[in-house]
């Protein structure tokens, strides 16, 4: 028997947080939101971090996720780490202190065989087909986050 579960996925770039709320199971996910949060870059790298911290405590209380997930990007450059990295570790910290479970997953685990579905499907494409499309900024970012969530499920 799978669990019902509400789940918030989250992926990263520069300047954005991308971020989706699923609920239901793994074999039948329900998106209930998905929203991309402008974060404006400042050469003052705390302050932006405390933007961040803000931004993911009000989308965690907001929501109340059982389960959080997010992309990890691999192998960023020098200028990367602080809009890839350590916002990762600031979500989990705040996940930690609020007693949420957070999972990060890299692309190569958004296979359709971790999701129950048949070997080979485009699972970007698979969002399209099973979520519809959600303009505007339905993208492979957004999709990301919404995968991440999925398997949190």
């Amino acid at each position: 028997m799978e669990v019902f579960v509400r789940s918030l996925g989250f992926d990263f770039q520069k300047g954005n947080i991308r971020f989706c709320l699923l609920e239901g199971s793994k074999s039948s996910p329900k998106l209930v939101l998905k929203e991309r949060v402008i974060i404006n870059p400042t050469p003052c790298i705390p302050e932006y971090m405390d933007r961040f911290d803000s931004i993911f405590r009000q989308i965690i209380k907001a929501h109340s996720p059982s389960k959080i997930g997010y992309r990890l990007s691999l192998g960023p450059n020098k200028e990367q780490i602080h809009n890839l990295i350590f916002p990762a570790a600031l979500l989990n910290n705040i996940s930690y202190q609020e007693g949420i479970s957070c999972i990060e997953y890299v692309k190569q685990n958004f296979t359709s065989t971790k999701f129950g579905l048949p070997k080979g499907l485009n699972m970007f494409d698979y969002c399209d087909d099973h979520f519809g499309c959600h303009p505007p900024y339905w993208d492979d970012n957004q999709k990301n986050a919404l995968l991440s969530a999925w398997l949190c499920l």
